[in-house]
Order: C-alpha cells, then structure tokens, then sequence
C-alpha cells in the first residue's frame, strides 16, 4: 500500500528534477585532436573539411577565412539560458597556394556585447489607423459572378 511517505518522496523527486539544468550543444564544437591533425602550409581545403566538416561560416569580406563556431547552453526552468561555453575556430587559407596559413581559436571571453538599437527604418507610404482599415473596405466587394 502506498503510505504518505513515499507520496512525498516521489512529489519532491520531481520537483528536485524538474529544477535540473539542460543542457544543449549548438553549432561545431572542434575536437581538439581533430584540430591538431590541420597544420599550416600543408593542410588544404579538402583536407579541413574532411576532418572539420564544413564550416558554419566564411568570412563576408574574405572567401579564405573559414569559421567553425559551436557552443553549449544551460537552461534552469523558466530562467533565460546561460552561456556555458563557446568556442570559434578560424581557419584562414592562403589564396595563392590553397593550404591553410593560420588557425586561430577564439573563446567567450573574445566575444562582444552588442546593444540593440530600438530605432526602426521607416517606410513610404501611408499608415491606416484601426478606423480607415474598417472602413476602407465598406463597398469593396463584389458581387459573385453568376453564370
């Protein structure tokens, strides 16, 4: 028979669990064995992919700049996410030889914050208020075709 005891034990086993974080990877996170076998001035395009993957971003300005960014997020109930890790990985190549000339590893402590500006673009044209959008479409309407 089921006593108040274990009712309570169970009712508070779920609750502990449903405060328990999770946990959740997006992007590439680079091994760091895999990166070890990509060597400057001998690795090429073919050869980062094979062992990266393909990249989650090239660079907008340089096509030779490959990006391989991943990162790990932790949620505890309804609190917004928490930043546990994030890693980029650049691998810049060189365009006269196609070999990769430098790697580089970036952490979170690299990153920026950026603020977000509330200013909107304004567009042309006019803004119809509740009571000119109502009225606009009074005798609008057709009547159906009968055929």
């Amino acid at each position: 028979m089921i006593t108040i005891r274990s009712i309570t034990t169970i009712a508070l086993s779920l609750l502990c669990s449903a405060c328990s974080p999770v946990v959740r990877t997006h992007g590439n996170l680079v091994d760091e064995v895999a990166l070890s076998q990509i060597q400057p001035g001998v690795s090429r395009e073919a050869d980062v992919v094979a062992v990266l993957g393909t990249p989650s971003a090239e660079g907008t300005f340089n096509p030779n700049e490959w990006y391989y960014i991943g990162q790990v997020t932790s949620q505890t109930a309804f609190f917004a996410p928490d930043v546990d890790k994030r890693e980029i990985v650049k691998v810049t190549f060189d365009p006269a030889t196609g070999t990769v000339s430098k790697v580089e590893q970036l952490d979170k402590s690299a990153g920026q914050n950026i603020e977000m500006v509330g200013r909107t673009t304004p567009t042309a044209g006019h803004n119809l208020g509740v009571v000119e959008q109502v009225l606009g479409n009074v005798g609008r309407f057709n009547a159906p075709d009968k055929k």
